[in-house]
Order: structure tokens, then sequence, then C-alpha cells
């Protein structure tokens, strides 16, 4: 299925000459057969004045262009009576109000679907309403729900919203914001917690490198005390190492 929106500007290429003959300025609907009959073509393309295009005329709906087969089936809008009164009735789809048969509204149109092979309308994407609460967002509804397309709102069966494609669902503003202020206090919360690890962590480290200098300080002294008792000794004199000796065999006899 292709995007409505897709279709505008696109080029309008003629196989037969091998020409660009033009623009797609907008679709014809008809409201009765949910379907596009016809395309515009925009007069300032090939042509000067206001043309159209019969949707049974159109070759191929493409991606980056719509062909048809020769350039003589681009024709004015008063040789088709029957597409010219649709194109009088200005009859749309696009920002249209989507209410049910019971008068429940259910959105806006933001966008349909087509099928290429046969103009057929398959789709409506609709916003602003089906969802309420926290959560909206958007919704697909098939067009074998739609009753009535008509000038200001298109009328679809009270039962569709249990068939509903619900996708690309967003956040309310007031979600929104009560997301930013929790997240606000958590990421307050988060520094201040880390704060307080930083400054505790480093107290412990202030505390252990003081406990690691006191400790340094009485290795330091008592190594100096061990080492000035070597050097005493190893200063002491040859007679006192002498009369040491002595003594030492008068204990012995």
């Amino acid at each position: 299925m292709l995007a409505s929106k897709k279709f505008l500007s696109l080029p309008i290429i003629s196989l037969k000459e091998g020409q660009q003959i033009g623009f797609v300025r907008n679709m014809v609907i008809n409201p009765k057969t949910k379907s596009i009959v016809a395309l515009v073509v925009d007069p300032k393309g090939f042509f000067k004045e206001q043309r159209i295009i019969p949707f049974n005329k159109v070759v191929s709906l493409g991606e980056n262009a719509i062909t048809i087969s020769t350039e003589s089936q681009v024709e004015k809008a008063t040789n088709l009576p029957d597409i010219l009164e649709l194109l009088r009735e200005k009859a749309t789809i696009l920002g249209i109000k989507v209410i049910t048969e019971s008068g429940k509204t259910l959105g806006v149109t933001d966008e349909f679907y087509i099928n290429p092979l046969n103009g057929q309308i398959a789709s409506l994407e609709i916003s602003e309403g089906k969802i309420e609460g926290l959560f909206n967002g958007k919704a697909r509804l098939s067009a074998e729900d739609i009753l009535t397309i008509g000038p200001n709102v298109i009328v679809v069966d009270s039962d569709c919203e249990s068939r509903l494609e619900i996708y690309n669902k967003g956040i309310s503003e007031n979600f929104k914001s009560f997301l930013h202020i929790a997240s606000s206090k958590v990421t307050e919360k988060s520094q201040r917690l880390k704060d307080y690890w930083k400054k505790t962590i480093k107290d412990k480290d202030e505390n252990a490198l003081e406990v690691q200098d006191t400790w340094d300080d009485s290795l330091i002294e008592s190594e100096e005390i061990t080492l000035h008792e070597a050097c005493t000794s190893e200063k002491q004199d040859p007679s006192e190492a002498s009369d040491e000796k002595s003594d030492r065999g008068k204990e012995i006899i």
C-alpha cells in the first residue's frame, strides 16, 4: 500500500513520448466508492492549464514516479463531467475528524493508504484521540469500517475500536513532565550520593595515610635504635673486651 502524501509532487512520465509531463498536484477522491478516481496535474508543469488523468489510465504508481501510456491520456477536467463534479466538491480525507456512529471521536486523519492496483483506499491513519490517559499515539483503521466520507467528518462503525491497530505510541505531555521531574530528582540524589562516597573514600584514604606515616615513624625509630646498638657494640674498647673474657673465665673456675 502507498501513502497518499507520497503522491504529491511525484513526476508524471509519458512512456510513449518518454518525457515528463508534469507533477501530481492533488488527488480526486470519490467518497462513495472510497477510491482515487483521478490525479490532478500541476499546471506549472507541461500544461498551462489544469488537466487531470483518470486513475484507470495510470500504468503504474511507483515510489519515484507515476507512469501513463501516452500524453494524450491527460485531459481537461471539462471533458470529464463526473470527475469535474467531484473536483468541485473538493472531497478530502486528510485532517478530517473521525467519529463513530455513536458519536465518539477517535481522532483526526493524518494519512491514508492506497491500493496502487485499483486506487481503492485501504486504510486510514488517525491520531489525537483514541487512547486517553498517560499514553497516546496513532492507530490504523481499515477502510472496511468507513461508513461515510463527508466534507467535515468521516463516520465509522461503532465497533471498530476493538479492531484498531495501535502503533507508534507516544507519551502525553503530563506524563513527559512527570518523567522529567522524576528524572531530575533521581539525578540530583545520584549526584549527592556520589559526592558522599567520594568524601568518605577520601577521608578513609587520609586516615590510612596518617596510620602509614605513624607506622613508618615507629619503624624508622626502631631501626635507628637497633643501628645505634650495633654501632656501640662495634666501637667497644679492646681492654674492656679482655676484662669481660677474664671475668667469664673466673666464673667458669
